[in-house]
């Protein structure tokens, strides 16, 4: 299971987590999630790799 490290919105901690499915599926279903978990609009940035590179994907 590929391993991400994710942010859900602009001053959220950034957090890692393991997903069964690509970034761009993580992406989605944690900006679908975000206004419930945290009352704020997504603005989800997911890496696969480094977070000193550019996000894998993102989604708001």
């Amino acid at each position: 299971m590929p391993r991400y490290s994710y942010q859900s919105a602009p001053g959220l901690r950034i957090r890692t987590t393991h997903f069964a499915g690509s970034a761009e599926e993580f992406a989605q279903a944690l900006a679908e999630d975000c206004r419930a978990d945290y009352g704020t609009e997504p603005d989800v940035r997911v890496w696969d790799g480094p977070i000193t590179e550019p996000p894998a994907a993102t989604a708001r």
